[in-house]
């Protein structure tokens, strides 16, 4: 079957990036032709003047374009580019199956303006359309009428729909009176990823993975690591030429690697900790921010490991989780059956 993908990608966030290499790698090794559709949340423009084309140059030489541009070529087979929603409806991708997924592709506040595409909108009559693992990233729907009737309009033309939080599946049933399958997100879908990684030996660090700046975070992934004799690594270091232009960083395959190979973890971040399940990694999750934490709460509360989740640096610097081992035993159990379930579900949809 030839599968046409929208998702968010190309953005150089390494959950984002993963999880479109997963899905990729998961359509094709069950035969199928896939094509990710080049259509991006933000387009760089090119500047005329001077001191523009000079920053451009100096952009696509950078060591971090030059990890991202590599990994996008080799792993991501995609379409010719859209510049923009409309140019996507006009002339869309020929596909047999038209596949939206995974990621926040149904979070207004991210897709903004772009929304509709990833509810398929630009999909010729009677395409046929599904998603997989779509996230709201949120506890409830944040769209406004008019979206919301696209999407009421849309959904109701899709073969299958999935979500990979339950709370997803709920607004899902409540807002758009659509039934959902609650499956793992596709970063998941397989147990490693020695392609990406190549080997790697055990360290005695400390991965401390965020985001978005949180200097209380920081700190106390610092101090645990002193405390503990392990080495404190910034797994989202940036080495900046000015405060907005970032020259360098790891790739997505170092990412993964970094945390693989370290003795703890300290993150805020879904897929950070989709890779401490799949390499058995003892950490802390803590997040802050109530609005987008439903994507921590349902994978963890799924695999048994929501005791390693914290709602505050505080709450997590002052609890007895560092000294608790963490018991993969019941999570692999959980997974290797959600996996399962989750690739059945790709194989309904793709089927002829």
């Amino acid at each position: 079957m030839n599968i046409a993908l929208i998702t968010i990608w190309h953005c150089g966030n390494y959950g984002a990036e993963l999880q479109t290499y997963a899905t990729v790698r998961m359509l094709r090794e069950m035969g199928h032709s896939v094509s990710v559709i080049d259509f991006r949340l933000e387009e760089l423009q090119k500047r005329s003047s001077l001191k523009g084309r000079v920053f451009d140059f100096l952009h696509d030489c950078a060591p971090v374009s030059v990890k991202f541009d590599h990994f996008w070529k080799r792993y991501i087979p995609c379409t010719g580019h859209y510049l923009s929603s409309q140019e996507l409806a006009d002339n869309p991708p020929v596909a047999d199956l038209y596949l939206v997924g995974s990621d926040q592709v149904w979070n207004p506040k991210i897709t903004k303006a772009k929304a509709p595409s990833f509810f398929l909108d630009f999909a010729p009559k009677g395409a046929s359309m599904a998603s997989y693992a779509s996230s709201f990233g949120t506890g409830k729907w944040t769209g406004d009428e008019r979206l919301t009737e696209l999407a009421l309009q849309q959904l109701s033309r899709f073969k299958g729909i999935s979500c990979r939080e339950q709370q997803g599946c709920d607004i899902l049933k409540t807002v758009f009176h659509a039934e959902a399958e609650h499956v793992l997100d596709p970063s998941l879908l397989h147990q490693s990823y020695p392609e990406l990684t190549g080997r790697f030996r055990q360290k005695q660090t400390l991965a401390y993975y965020q985001l978005s700046e949180n200097e209380a975070l920081k700190q106390l992934a610092r101090c645990k690591a002193k405390e503990m004799g392990l080495r404190y690594v910034d797994v989202n270091k940036h080495t900046n030429l000015t405060p907005t232009f970032t020259w360098n960083r790891r790739s997505v395959g170092q990412w993964i690697k970094t945390i693989a190979e370290s003795s703890l973890v300290i993150t805020h971040s879904f897929h950070g900790v989709a890779m401490c399940l799949l390499y058995h990694k003892p950490f802390v999750a803590i997040y802050d921010n109530g609005d987008r934490i439903s994507r921590l709460v349902s994978l963890l509360q799924m695999v048994g490991l929501e005791d390693r989740l914290f709602t505050s640096v505080e709450a997590a610097a002052q609890s007895d989780i560092w000294c608790k081992p963490t018991d993969y035993r019941r999570a692999d159990e959980v997974l290797a059956l959600k996996r399962e379930q989750s690739i059945n579900y790709l194989k309904r949809i793709t089927e002829e």
